[in-house]
């Protein structure tokens, strides 16, 4: 019985002291601005286009794409043949970026990350986004 309880002892304080130093390191740096202000994730989309740009076309692209809401910057490049934009996905949406584009007579494809290949992490990315979800709740900075 007394070997149980001192096993029990060694395994608290064992568990308490990974908990603090979690705790410590959660609050060693300060936290990036995005997550002081509270500001909303934002979403990127690159679209590769059909056919060449002009420079009116590019502006005309961007400003159709600036007045839409949701839209937090466009960038048009006209050598690469691409649209890169960033969004909030709850005020705008993938679909709409591409009616827009549609719209000035250009057929539009997503770029699709995945099918770049390279060097990949070995850790999965859900592990990561638990730790860094717990340093965010932790963090009393």
């Amino acid at each position: 019985m007394q070997t149980l309880s001192k096993i029990f002892k060694v395994t608290s304080i064992v568990i308490l002291s990974f908990f603090v130093a979690f705790v410590i390191y959660a609050n060693w740096e300060e936290p990036p601005l995005s997550d002081r202000m509270n500001l909303k994730p934002i979403s990127l989309a690159v679209f590769n286009l059909d056919r060449d740009l002009s420079v009116q076309d590019s502006i005309n692209i961007a400003n159709k794409l600036s007045a839409n809401k949701g839209i937090t910057a466009a960038t048009v490049n006209r050598i690469g043949k691409t649209v890169s934009v960033t969004f909030h996905e709850d005020e705008t949406s993938e679909e709409v970026l591409n009616q827009v584009l549609t719209s000035e007579d250009f057929n539009p494809s997503k770029l699709d990350f995945t099918a770049f290949k390279g060097p990949q992490c070995p850790v999965p990315s859900e592990y990561i986004d638990f730790i860094l979800g717990a340093k965010k709740a932790l963090c009393f900075r």
